[in-house]
């Protein structure tokens, strides 16, 4: 991506002339303006918040992310910041709040206008990373008995508050959720019309305890940009927007990321990571890693009269390991994709891809175990070795063998675990690797004991 505009607007923030200043700030996007706001020193963004009121600054602030904002807020003075956040969009406003220290909230919430503090609160109320807590309240409500006329001065009442205007929300008396309407269904009306006669009134809508991934998914089917959040009785509490979704997105594939790498926490803070934190993050799994290390080590000691007697098959095994690993790795990244999907919703569905898993395995194990017949005969042709031919047979078949199962068992471990409720992404890399080796050393020695050994 060419930053160049960041140079530019780095120029413009040395003006002088206050206005012109402001003038050709505002030519830039906020994102651009809010990438510059990062790369100034100290003093530099002290001049800024001089220049730029609080609600001006809001518009900037608001596209960096959590982390970036929090830098910027220990430069500000208490009040600048909570003028910032009351020009947020109201979700965004309780994700910074929640992002603060425990102990500064109950301050900024104090300092805040009775409206902002009392929206904010209702939203702090719903459990982390639930629909209710990445909703917003500011959308456009019109009753079902108003009429065209009616519901067009409350939309451009309501506008200038409101996340988006795209689609309006219907409800009774009793703000109960009656239908929807969109703005150029809106337009479109004839003149008298009831809202209750032109609403939309099949609706798609979540409840405030819906896991937000669950969201994200009726967002990916529906190709909504926007979508209703209901209580329990159907009443009209909020609405959760594309952009959030985008958020939902972005942040499940890094926990899953994390999990799949063995890390408690993928994200690194450069400025207050530590290397103690770090090695925090990873230690459980290694911990657990390490055990399993032990079931390896003890499969070998199972061998050593083999390895003993033919020293020579020590010398395939890191390819072997490695192979059946990376195998398992790849099978178990397509099916918790699949899973994450929803592509696995019926049984039909899980067996056809364990059968194509493991069709995938074999002919892989078949493909390579026939090239590696080839190489490793002529590697131990060259060394001398008068057991070539039968090294080559065990380290062939291994492989066939070990690409195979080590394909179904990346593609079952996933699934089973789903099963039971729990993230698939958790039958992370390192397991499935240590499981494969397990299964894989097992294999080769078996073979290289039954087909070698007994020939001596």
């Amino acid at each position: 991506m060419n930053n160049s505009y960041i140079d530019e607007i780095k120029k413009i923030f040395k003006l002088e002339d206050i206005k012109l200043l402001k003038e050709q700030v505002n030519k830039y996007h906020p994102y651009e303006v809010s990438e510059t706001l990062m790369e100034l020193s100290f003093d530099e963004r002290k001049r800024i918040y001089k220049i730029f009121d609080a609600t001006e600054i809001s518009e900037f602030v608001s596209f960096l992310d959590m982390e970036e904002i929090l830098i910027l807020f220990d430069e500000m003075i208490p009040k600048y910041i909570v003028n910032i956040i009351q020009n947020f969009e109201i979700d965004d406003a309780v994700d910074v709040i929640q992002a603060l220290p425990d102990k500064e909230q109950a301050g900024y919430l104090k300092l805040m206008d009775a409206k902002h503090r009392d929206n904010i609160k209702d939203l702090l109320q719903y459990k982390e990373d639930t629909a209710g807590s990445i909703m917003t309240t500011e959308y456009i409500e019109i009753s079902e008995k108003d009429n065209v006329e009616k519901a067009m001065k409350k939309l451009i009442n309501q506008a200038v508050d409101a996340e988006t205007i795209n689609i309006l929300y219907v409800v009774d008396e009793l703000d109960i959720l009656k239908g929807t309407l969109s703005l150029r269904e809106m337009i479109l009306a004839r003149k008298g019309q009831l809202i209750k006669d032109i609403m939309n009134q099949r609706i798609i809508s979540v409840r405030t305890s819906m896991d937000q991934e669950d969201v994200a998914e009726i967002f990916k089917d529906y190709d909504f940009t926007s979508i209703p959040v209901v209580d329990n009785l159907n009443r009209m509490l909020g609405i959760i927007t594309i952009d959030d979704i985008v958020d939902v997105i972005e942040e499940e594939a890094v926990q899953d990321y994390s999990r799949l790498a063995g890390i408690s926490d993928v994200e690194i803070d450069s400025e207050t990571e530590t290397i103690w934190l770090s090695a925090k993050k990873r230690i459980p799994w290694l911990l657990l890693l390490s055990i399993f290390g032990f079931f390896t080590t003890t499969i070998i000691s199972q061998f050593e009269g083999t390895l003993a007697a033919i020293p020579t098959i020590a010398l395939f095994m890191p390819m072997i390991l490695g192979m059946a690993g990376n195998t398992g790795t790849q099978a178990l990244a397509v099916t918790v994709r699949g899973l994450n999907n929803g592509e696995f919703d019926e049984k039909y569905g899980i067996r056809k891809h364990l059968l194509r898993e493991l069709g995938t395995g074999l002919v892989n194990g078949l493909l390579i175990g026939i090239i590696l017949f080839g190489v490793t005969y002529l590697f131990l042709m060259m060394t001398n070795n008068p057991d070539a031919l039968r090294i080559t047979e065990v380290v062939s078949l291994s492989i066939l063998a070990s690409l195979t199962f080590s394909t179904l068992l990346g593609a079952v471990m996933p699934i089973v675990i789903n099963s039971f409720k729990i993230d698939p992404a958790i039958a992370s890399g390192p397991f499935v690797t240590m499981l494969n080796d397990i299964l894989a050393l097992s294999v080769y020695f078996t073979l290289a004991t039954v087909l070698l050994m007994n020939t001596l």
